[in-house]
């Protein structure tokens, strides 16, 4: 398993339907880093790579581009009545004429994957009365794989740990804002209309995890040249990442498998007037 760093966050977010009063919340901010870059915590399994990053004092920066906005830290973490915990995070941009947009397109991650992980918990509670000790668990982080003056891209995983079940339950997501308008790009838009991108995509990406994984542990439907299939993609300054869901193109051991692939492997392919169409050689 390849490791890279996970951004050290710390989450406030305000969940619209979110938690009941006295839940156990517990929102700790952080102010905007005055570093010149993003910094994450060597050491711990993610997705993607960083590797232009340098080692500073245990931390890794990766290099700030001139003209992307700042990038900084929040957390959210507390308990849901008696019976769970969540450790919650995700970055935040400042700087930015569209920072309200951009930062509420981060939120809205973190409050999806909480908001399912207590419905789940408040049916379990139900279940469980008189229960006196926590039996389920959400960690969650988000990563910043690439930010420049026009695109941020980022990673999200997140783990569910329940008590009686045999294995954790991963998850799995990326989002990339256009930092000019604050609004998500589709993974259609990156490439030409008329480009067998799909095509393209499936085959090397068959290949890479054949290598990781073996041939004979595939899921041939996850990996077909179907939109669905490649939804999480994430871009940063060598190439594209790709992300899957757990049990979507392997048995469960494997987690949220990841692809890592070159510019080369999509040459022609990418819009030319398209979002990333300035980070391909």
């Amino acid at each position: 398993m390849r490791f890279v760093g996970v951004l050290v966050i710390t989450l406030a977010v305000t969940l619209a339907g979110g938690c009941a009063p006295g839940d156990g919340r517990e929102m700790r901010g952080a102010g905007p880093s005055d570093t010149a870059g993003v910094m994450v915590q060597v050491g711990a399994a993610g997705a993607g790579s960083v590797s232009e990053a340098d080692d500073v004092d245990g931390q890794v920066t990766v290099p700030r581009v001139e003209g992307a906005p700042k990038v900084y830290a929040n957390r959210m973490s507390g308990q849901i009545g008696e019976l769970a915990d969540y450790d919650l995070s995700y970055p935040q941009v400042s700087g930015s004429p569209v920072e309200h947009a951009v930062n509420g397109a981060l939120e809205a991650v973190v409050a999806n994957a909480y908001s399912s992980f207590r419905a789940s918990v408040l049916e379990e509670e139900g279940a469980t009365t008189g229960a006196s000790e926590v039996v389920s668990t959400l960690r969650g982080t988000g990563k910043v794989l690439h930010v420049d003056g026009r695109l941020l891209s980022v990673v999200f995983d997140f783990t569910t740990e329940w008590d009686d079940a045999a294995s954790v339950q991963q998850q799995a997501s990326t989002l990339l804002i256009d930092l000019s308008t604050g609004s998500e790009i589709a993974v259609a838009d990156l490439f030409r209309s008329d480009a067998p991108w799909l095509a393209k995509l499936a085959t090397v990406t068959r290949i890479d995890l054949e290598a990781q994984l073996g041939a004979g542990t595939l899921f041939a439907e996850g990996l077909a040249a179907d939109a669905v299939n490649f939804r999480h993609l994430a871009v940063t300054a060598k190439g594209l990442v790709l992300r899957f869901d757990q049990y979507q193109v392997a048995p469960g051991v494997a987690g949220t498998p990841w692809v890592d692939l070159p510019w080369s492997s999509v040459a022609g392919l990418v819009d030319p007037e398209g979002p990333i169409a300035h980070m391909v050689p």
